[in-house]
């Protein structure tokens, strides 16, 4: 998982925002299908892992009251939109509380717009997430994640299928490659 969170930290550090969040929304399907492979379980898995790993780091306790910035189901939702569509809007039958995500590249991290009106208008409800700040959170629950699993052979034995960019020189199979 190491060469996916350092690819994360480089996109950041590059301040190429669009690479980061991608790799970032990607990182619970990843972790999740090494916990439970196969196909057809994707929402499910995401959802679950992204409970248990990162919901709990997006939401606070104000005044008594618990707030949960960011669900594990939207955090599913804001997976779906940009990657399959680059759109941060969710879609209107998917949407549970919120209508879309803007993410920026620097200011607060967190802010929770919902029920405004505007001269009698309803405005949309959006969550305003810095990237960098929210693929760094998830790079660090991967990271957590790794950690709590690092003695499981199953999940050990599913990440060796993990895709690997070979450098040049590399020899696979009996196969040289490169110079």
């Amino acid at each position: 998982m190491k060469r996916f969170t350092e690819a994360g930290r480089q996109a950041i550090e590059n301040k190429n925002w669009y690479a980061a969040l991608t790799l970032a929304l990607m990182l619970p399907e990843i972790c999740a299908s090494l916990e439970d492979p196969g196909p057809g379980k994707s929402a499910k898995r995401y959802i679950s892992w992204s409970r248990r790993w990162l919901e709990p780091l997006f939401t606070s306790t104000i005044q008594s009251e618990t707030i949960v910035f960011l669900s594990a189901e939207d955090c599913y939702q804001a997976r779906c939109s940009v990657i399959h569509s680059g759109s941060a809007e969710i879609e209107p039958g998917k949407r549970s509380g919120l209508d879309r995500f803007e993410f920026f590249s620097s200011g607060s991290h967190l802010f929770l717009s919902q029920g405004n009106i505007l001269n009698g208008v309803p405005q949309p409800n959006f969550l305003q997430l810095r990237v960098d700040q929210f693929a760094e959170t998830v790079f660090g629950a991967t990271e957590a994640w790794e950690r709590s699993v690092a003695a499981d052979p199953k999940i050990q034995a599913e990440k060796a299928k993990l895709l690997v960019i070979h450098e040049p020189g590399t020899t696979i199979g009996g196969f040289h490659f490169g110079p």
